[in-house]
């Protein structure tokens, strides 16, 4: 009988040295590999939204109450009727409904400006052009009208 006394004692005790044992040894460490792995190429930006107006109907906006069709982007198409360059190194480009047309006609033209950081390829005066960008209104004493400003892409 004892030694089946010796026998379950070495039974019980045999879990609590197992469970000793386990708890002081340390955990594996696993071991990692510095494998060179290229770069994810970036996403592609998204395209820019642009809405498609008419130079009448950006010009009769009011600038005052931004409509649903206004974008913040827009697309305007028209005949490039005078191109000047300024000091600061913007280009400023009169787009008119008719080729025609003589001065700034407030309500059939705007004024689109190529900047220094985004350089615009324009064509020449009287020529068809459809220009994106950003529209503003221009309302410092003796100009009133809208533009686009700045260019950032020119269809022709």
């Amino acid at each position: 009988m004892k030694k089946y006394v010796v026998f379950a004692l070495v039974l019980l005790g045999l879990p609590a040295s197992i469970a000793a044992q386990s708890a002081a040894q340390p955990k594996p460490v696993k071991k990692t590999t510095t494998a060179k792995t290229t770069p994810k190429p970036a996403d592609p930006a998204p395209k820019a939204i642009y809405t498609e107006l008419t130079i009448g109907e950006l010009v009769s906006e009011d600038a005052n109450r931004w409509s649903d069709k206004m974008g913040s982007r827009v697309a305007i198409g028209g005949f490039i009727t005078d191109i000047n360059k300024s000091e600061d190194g913007d280009t400023a480009v009169r787009i008119c409904e008719n080729p025609k047309i003589e001065g700034m006609d407030r309500a059939r033209c705007v004024v689109a400006k190529c900047i220094p950081k985004l350089p615009c390829d324009l064509p020449t005066v009287g020529k068809p052009i459809t220009v994106k960008g950003i529209p503003r209104y221009e309302a410092k004493v003796g100009s009133h009208w809208w533009e686009i400003i700045p260019i950032e892409q020119v269809d022709r």
